[in-house]
């Protein structure tokens, strides 16, 4: 079989789109041939050789209009070659190629996980065959169309330490390169933070900055590291991610909370198995691959996020909070860094076969292609 996938960037190191290298590399393992449609191509090297790559010209500065066409143009050019089309994320990406699609008789399917619905979503609704979603909460119109099928989380990238009593120390018994860090390096002997994501104001990141605060400031934590990685999501969130850092400032908190900027793909296993607590505050309603990562890597979690508030419940009412209440947060913290070893790795326990069974790339990647063979 050979299909057509869409999506916005391909770049193996880019901090928000790296992980679609891996999605492409486990699809082309199962195909004849993958023909590849991204707005921006970057660093593509290591791909199998039957991926094929071409770009509609934003790294070659092409306005919207030009980008819109060479689309149009590239869809039209490869849709007689392949069984369909997949799309990944941008609705207005299936609206334009489902005219060649339909031309030449072929499937396009929607992948979306946002709670975010505007009229190009609508649409694109409206024309693709199916939607593909990961989880009930990533897609707000309801539909005979959509099905959930899970995230996917490459496990090999995100298994955990072969001795899953070291996590937290990962830097000190694992690493052979070294993460940027723009904060500087973190001590060994602390209890470390990790929070990996966009830097903009619905991912509540004052809510962990005031938790920290209440444990460091009136309830005598010294040992405990937080350490943020992440770029501002749009130009005008450099004002909150500039609150955030005067926040940290006037708590006399720098020395133990570090914005250590934007994280390369490759790097994030390496970074999560040097920490023991994963915090994710996001209000974006879908489900999160970050946090996902992080439980395949071994790491305990705390979620603001609705979308996992049953599936974390289940196994630990400690993983779940709700955004904006600091204080619970700084008890859920304080709680599972009490933990001993044998307790925390029986939570790690159940957190990984969660994320194998539900949201792994493998079963995902046999989805996908299910659904152009029916």
């Amino acid at each position: 079989m050979k299909l057509i996938f869409i999506t916005r960037k391909i770049d193996r190191g880019d901090a928000l789109t790296g992980f679609v290298f891996t999605w492409l590399a486990a699809l082309a393992k199962n195909l004849d041939r993958l023909y590849v449609i991204c707005q921006e191509k970057g660093d593509t090297s290591g791909l199998p050789a039957n991926v094929e790559i071409r770009s509609f010209g934003k790294e070659r500065g092409f306005g919207r209009l030009r980008q819109g066409y060479e689309l149009f143009r590239l869809s039209y050019r490869f849709a007689g070659q392949a069984a369909g089309f997949f799309v990944h994320m941008h609705p207005i990406y299936a609206i334009i190629a489902w005219l060649p699609a339909k031309l030449r008789g072929r499937k396009v399917i929607l992948w979306y996980t946002h709670k975010s619905v505007d009229f190009k979503l609508r649409l694109a609704h409206t024309l693709v065959d199916r939607v593909l979603t990961a989880s009930p909460e990533s897609f707000r119109l309801l539909s005979r169309k959509v099905k959930v099928v899970g995230h996917g989380i490459d496990l090999r990238k995100f298994a955990p330490l072969p001795n899953p009593l070291h996590q937290g120390e990962g830097r000190y018994n694992k690493r052979v390169s070294s993460p940027p860090r723009g904060g500087g390096e973190v001590g060994r002997r602390k209890f470390r933070i990790i929070s990996i994501g966009r830097i903009s104001p619905v991912k509540d990141y004052e809510s962990l900055l005031k938790a920290v605060e209440i444990l460091v400031n009136h309830k005598g934590v010294k040992d405990m590291m937080v350490e943020v990685y992440g770029r501002v999501g749009l130009p005008e969130h450099q004002g909150y991610l500039d609150s955030l850092i005067e926040f940290v400032h006037n708590a006399d908190l720098e020395d133990c909370v570090k914005f250590q900027g934007e994280l390369s793909y490759e790097f994030v296993d390496e970074i999560l198995h040097e920490a023991d607590l994963f915090i994710n505050m996001s209000g974006t309603g879908s489900i999160d691959k970050a946090v996902l990562e992080a439980a395949a890597a071994g790491l305990l979690v705390i979620s603001a996020n609705e979308a996992f508030a049953e599936p974390l419940a289940k196994i630990s009412p400690l993983f779940v909070v709700q955004r904006d209440e600091p204080e619970k947060l700084a008890e859920k913290i304080l709680a599972i860094k009490s933990l001993n070893t044998g307790q925390k790795q029986s939570l790690r326990e159940q957190l990984m076969p969660w994320v194998r069974k539900e949201h792994a790339l493998e079963n995902l990647v046999k989805k996908i292609i299910a659904e152009f063979k029916e």
